[in-house]
């Protein structure tokens, strides 16, 4: 129960930090001040998106994951999600998450 609701809040926490990495990364590339707006808009949709990517993909990923047989045993111990690998019931908790927030 406890791990269904840190995976459905940090969906909704990994929205948010979605929206403030995108008006961050537009007040960086507007602060470095590229030569052409082209230059400016490429930087904003890498920054964006690379912050977008790791964000999103990575955190839910890990959360969802139980990595408690992995190395470093202290480090992976807080990590104690439903999967231990990828199942049917991966695709519909996890990979609809992931989908979703890309959708948003």
């Amino acid at each position: 129960m406890f791990s269904k609701i840190l995976a459905l809040s940090v969906t909704v926490v990994v929205v948010a930090v979605n929206t403030i990495i995108k008006k961050v990364v537009v007040a960086l590339v507007g602060w470095i001040g590229e030569d052409t707006v082209s230059q400016q808009k490429a930087s904003v949709v890498k920054g964006a998106f690379i912050g977008q990517f790791f964000n999103t993909g990575f955190i839910i990923l890990i959360v969802n994951a139980n990595m408690v047989e992995h190395e470093p045993k202290q480090f992976w111990k807080n990590f104690k999600g439903p999967f231990y690998d990828y199942m049917p019931q991966w695709y519909i908790d996890v990979g609809l998450k992931i989908i979703t927030t890309y959708l948003v």
